[in-house]
């Protein structure tokens, strides 16, 4: 059953699409969370060719190519600022699966329950994948680099929902 928890609480409605991003197709992620890429990419001095596979695929997912001067030069916090205003500035078609998992971790939590068992059955019930270590990846990016950004609480809700109202409005 669906609760709207979101709707009810904050009088914010969670869709079940971002802007036309579908949130059930391309949100398999490879297991990299954001943290760990950018304390890579800055071991790295920035250079895109040492960071291996999966950090390369979190890097594509958030188009971190487009603000790593910035990020280069920034702190651990505003890092995280960063992140965040890019997120709002880009299309949400243009993001990859990682980014997108943070929006799908909060819709379910919102929507139909926290916790990652209400979510693995989600993944399972809405027919994004069968395969637990599908529902595994997905809610170990999208809740890890939410609370990573400060905008998820740990079992998934919302923590940020000014963030996630501009998300889903397009206001950057």
């Amino acid at each position: 059953m669906q609760t709207r928890r979101s709707l009810e609480l904050n009088g914010i409605e969670l869709p079940g699409n971002l802007r036309g991003r579908s949130i059930h197709i391309k949100v398999i992620p490879t297991v990299c969370n954001l943290k760990n890429m950018l304390i890579k990419l800055e071991e790295v001095n920035g250079d895109y060719s040492q960071l291996k596979q999966w950090e390369k695929r979190s890097y594509k997912a958030y188009q971190i190519e487009k603000i790593k001067p910035a990020l280069l030069k920034a702190s651990p916090l505003e890092r995280k600022l960063l992140i965040k205003q890019h997120i709002l500035n880009e299309d949400p078609n243009d993001l990859g699966a990682s980014c997108i998992d943070i929006y799908l971790v909060a819709y379910v939590a919102e929507t139909f329950g926290p916790g990652k068992e209400r979510f693995f059955r989600y993944i399972k019930e809405s027919g994004i994948s069968d395969e637990a270590n599908t529902a595994q990846a997905i809610w170990q990016v999208g809740k890890g680099d939410g609370v990573y950004l400060d905008l998820l609480h740990d079992d998934g809700p919302i923590k940020d929902w000014e963030f996630f109202r501009r998300w889903i409005q397009g206001l950057n």
